[in-house]
């Protein structure tokens, strides 16, 4: 498949039209012709690629750029309930923010290589397991046992790139290798979520690159599940939440739940499954608490200060760098970095004269 091909697959599947859709839509051309186009079985000619560009509102210069990604096959989670036409979406919106990271890496010299441990993948075959891989890897991060206060920077200083992407409602995150000059490790959340569920994403779709799960099903050991459990065990490890919590309880107070909610950076829902999980409290305290989230809405939007959204750096930190250096101009920082500002408001308010116009 050409690279017109390729691009105009994908910028058609970004704005979640099919061919018929694209050939009505003002590209002047008909599905059949557009598919032979995709299919690299022609090529458009320079009057045809500026209509199709223009019906798609990207710039000619986005269907010459070169394709840096290979095939990309996130795991989706049952339940999302994305539709093909939505997974297709997410699919080419991750591939253009990874392709626009991974160049900003080539500008400057730097690729990370994702800082696997010793035993990753770790074999797992029961939730016991799940929290002893959990700490083996806040070990070999140097991460100790305190809540985690940047996961997102923990994951990008380990060679784990780390996006957030505009996404349809339903989709939560994503994980997957890569195929980029060798395996690269990927994560990418929606932008949408607020901060504790973002965290929570990014803790289970680290677990989907960590772990090696040997299903049970019969035994309710799936690798969802596991993700699930190595997401409440990352985050809040069993020695330090239950030194919180007290190893039995017969009740929790949502008071002290919404204290450890800012601890933990986990939402309080979270933090109830998590305490049921490690035994702390029985099944009924689980669905007594539930029941009463549900009664007044917590279920939906927990009460109190929002657990703070974090923020990826090392991508626009590359632009800047290579700005900085005069490898690239301001415009192609630009069309490299298109997450937002180069520099923040806050940022600007700072640097003052030295912050960038």
């Amino acid at each position: 498949m050409s690279t017109i091909g390729l691009r105009i697959r994908q910028a058609r599947r970004r704005r979640g039209l099919s061919l018929r859709d694209l050939a009505h839509g003002g590209a002047a051309v008909s599905a059949t012709t557009l598919s032979k186009y995709e299919r690299g079985e022609s090529a458009p000619d320079s009057a045809t690629l500026l209509r199709i560009s223009e019906s798609l509102g990207y710039g000619v210069e986005y269907f010459l750029r070169p394709v840096r990604v290979g095939e990309i096959e996130p795991a989706y989670r049952k339940g999302d309930g994305l539709t093909k036409r939505e997974q297709g979406q997410v699919v080419e919106e991750v591939r253009d923010w990874l392709e626009r990271y991974l160049e900003a890496e080539r500008v400057w010299g730097e690729a990370q290589l994702f800082a696997r441990p010793e035993g990753c993948p770790y074999p797992v075959g029961s939730f016991d397991d799940v929290e002893e891989a959990a700490v083996r890897l806040r070990q070999a991060w140097q991460i100790g046992l305190d809540p985690v206060e940047d996961l997102t920077g923990h994951l990008e200083d380990n060679g784990v790139r780390v996006g957030r992407v505009a996404a349809p409602a339903d989709f939560d995150a994503c994980a997957f290798w890569a195929d980029a000059d060798g395996a690269v490790p990927v994560v990418a959340t929606n932008r949408d979520r607020p901060g504790d569920r973002q965290r929570y994403n990014l803790a289970h779709e680290l677990g989907h690159l960590v772990l090696a799960v040997e299903e049970n099903k019969s035994a309710g050991f799936t690798e969802e599940k596991a993700c699930h459990r190595f997401a409440g065990a990352f985050l809040a490890p069993r020695p330090t939440l239950v030194a919180d919590l007290g190893e039995k309880r017969k009740r929790l107070s949502p008071n002290e739940l919404l204290i450890l909610k800012q601890k933990y950076g986990l939402s309080m829902n979270a933090l109830v499954y998590r305490a049921h999980d490690l035994g702390v409290i029985p099944e009924a305290e689980k669905r007594r608490l539930f029941d009463a989230f549900e009664a007044v809405g917590w279920r939906e939007e927990e009460p109190g200060e929002p657990v703070e959204v974090e923020e990826p750096t090392r991508f626009r930190l590359l632009v800047l760098q290579a700005l900085s250096e005069g490898l690239i101009g301001r415009r192609r920082a630009e069309e490299l970095y298109t997450e937002g500002p180069l520099t923040t408001a806050a940022e600007g308010r700072l640097l003052g004269p030295f912050a960038l116009a």
